[in-house]
């Protein structure tokens, strides 16, 4: 029987309360762009972004197995709004689910019941669920693990993180991270902007006041949190309330800001007269 993998290193350093430096891919979800970004070493999580791009469960799967070559840690954004949806998601291999748009309690309790698996004999801290059983898929290595240990595995190695995205949610932030099985919260500046008629205006003093209120729910259940910071400005202001899973972009920033870079090759040439026309 193959041993389980020793730990998730994304989710080791978080419970430490170390940064994690995390990259979103949605755009361009190619299999060279994500082994690109891995060599980098830049970074110690990818976020695969299945809530706002088409990426069907086997081209995450194989996103994920290139990722298996370097020490990083795979998240994929989801809305789960279903038992299926988790455990499809789950069974790729992921190191993480970080789930959109969630606004109550209730509803985070039912994804940890969807994403943890009923332990028998659970360890200190171990929160159970009703995941239903494959062993058989990826994250099990195709049957290969002794089953209590996978079972353990994915129920304290695999993250469960809530997105905090309205105003409801917000109201809701200390509850939703009290839920046992939710390692942390995620806030969204973008979407809240947007649920507050602010749209894109991710540093607007309501969307920081959010924020602000998303890392007290999250200090007081002793969770961790993260969030999107654009720009050294906002990565400090969200690093100093404390958040430790920060998204600065992905792709489609790589592709603009290089784009940008080319272009200036080309900065004050004039275009060369045409035969005197």
């Amino acid at each position: 029987m193959t041993p389980v993998p020793a730990e998730n290193r994304a989710l080791a350093k978080l419970r430490r309360g170390d940064l994690v430096k995390l990259y979103v891919v949605g755009n361009f979800a190619t299999p060279r762009h994500v082994d690109f970004i891995c060599r980098s070493g830049s970074f110690d999580a990818i976020w695969f972004d299945l809530e706002h791009f088409d990426l069907p469960t086997q081209e995450l799967a194989t996103l994920n197995l290139i990722t298996r070559a370097h020490p990083i840690t795979t998240i994929a954004r989801v809305k789960v709004a279903d038992y299926q949806t988790a455990m499809r998601v789950l069974e790729t291999g992921v190191g993480g689910i970080m789930c959109s748009m969630v606004n109550s309690a209730e509803e985070a309790a039912q994804i940890v019941r969807w994403t943890r698996f009923k332990n028998p004999s659970p360890t200190a801290g171990e929160t159970v669920g009703e995941r239903g059983w494959n062993g058989g898929n990826i994250d099990a290595a195709y049957g290969s693990f002794p089953a209590l240990d996978y079972i353990r595995y994915q129920n304290t190695q695999t993250m469960v993180i809530c997105q905090i995205e309205t105003e409801a949610a917000v109201q809701q932030a200390a509850e939703i991270a009290a839920v046992p099985g939710v390692d942390g919260l995620f806030f969204g500046p973008g979407d809240y902007s947007m649920s507050i008629g602010y749209p894109g205006q991710i540093t607007h003093e309501r969307v920081n006041e959010a924020m602000r209120r998303v890392a007290e729910a999250a200090r007081a259940s002793g969770k961790w949190w993260g969030t999107v910071a654009v720009g050294p400005t906002m990565f400090t202001q969200a690093h100093t309330l404390g958040a430790r899973l920060i998204c600065p972009g992905g792709d489609l920033k790589v592709m603009q800001f290089g784009l940008r870079e080319l272009i200036k090759t080309f900065d004050g040439l004039s275009s060369p007269a045409l035969n005197g026309r």
